[in-house]
């Protein structure tokens, strides 16, 4: 999952290539983070395009190529909360519409709208690591890293999150569909 470090290093030399494909192998995952911590895909479209120029502006502050994802992700989280406090009163006004799917090739609408309802519905630390471990697959470490908590912390916030998933899935789904998350215990 981490960037190649040949194009983490011809990016910080301002390549235009590499930026587009940059661009072109990290913007629907920074979309998909950005939906699924909470924002409609038109918030999500508006804050991945800030991320992508944050990070095009400061890719010089970033350590190392192995380094890249967590650094990327901790710059999503804080634009996220930015533009989560900037339109939380366009929500109380507005008409509901269907949102639209995180994913391109994803497990199809509703399924995926089931996902995200029961996700909004966790503790905001456990659904953050649900996304990241069971939706995005990254490590307990990786996971670790990227939200700066030990792993023990993830660990347990994975624990409780996929234990509260599963109630939350139970309800919303009782045909007894199973749960397109990875959120049986290893």
């Amino acid at each position: 999952m981490a960037i190649d470090p040949e194009l983490f290093d011809r990016c910080r030399r301002a390549d235009a290539l590499a930026w587009r494909r940059l661009y072109r192998d990290y913007a629907g995952r920074v979309f998909r983070w950005a939906v699924l911590r909470g924002l409609r895909a038109m918030e999500a479209e508006d804050a991945a395009q800030e991320v992508l120029a944050i990070a095009y502006r400061r890719i010089g502050q970033c350590a190392a190529a192995g380094a890249f994802d967590t650094w990327l992700y901790q710059i999503t989280r804080r634009v996220v909360a930015n533009a989560r406090r900037k339109v939380w009163w366009r929500r109380v006004f507005a008409v509901e519409r269907v949102p639209e799917p995180a994913f391109v090739d994803g497990p199809g609408p509703e399924l995926e709208l089931a996902v995200r309802a029961c996700l909004a519905r966790l503790p905001a630390d456990q659904a953050e690591v649900l996304l990241l471990a069971d939706v995005e697959g990254y490590t307990r470490e990786e996971v670790a890293d990227m939200i700066g908590r030990p792993p023990g912390t993830v660990a347990s916030r994975l624990r409780l999150g996929r234990e509260a998933f599963r109630g939350l899935w139970a309800d919303l789904r009782p045909d007894g569909a199973a749960s397109p998350l990875a959120v049986e215990e290893p």
